[in-house]
């Protein structure tokens, strides 16, 4: 997966501003860096995401830790995902 422009550690906060807390799980991470992919135009309609197997090596997680963070996705409609296919981005 293609690293995003900029990463939430850089943006700076204004005047009164607060930071947005980081996700607390390492799905809800996961599916926030995928969200941000998506966001930034990183991953566009009909790419596909990283395998499962690969966001469990990149982020050190279990299977069904990355399967939770992908169906998050799916349930906000950001992605398309079905039985022995992977999932893509929707269009």
């Amino acid at each position: 997966m293609p690293a995003p422009p900029i990463s939430r550690d850089q943006v700076q906060q204004g005047p009164g501003e607060e930071a947005s807390p980081d996700p607390t799980s390492p799905y809800q991470r996961i599916a926030a860096d995928l969200r941000g992919a998506i966001a930034c135009g990183a991953l566009q309609p009909d790419d596909p995401l990283p395998s499962v197997e690969q966001l469990r090596a990149r982020y050190q997680v279990a299977a069904g830790t990355a399967n939770r963070a992908v169906a998050e996705l799916k349930e906000l409609g950001l992605v398309t995902a079905s039985r022995g296919r992977r999932a893509t981005v929707s269009g």
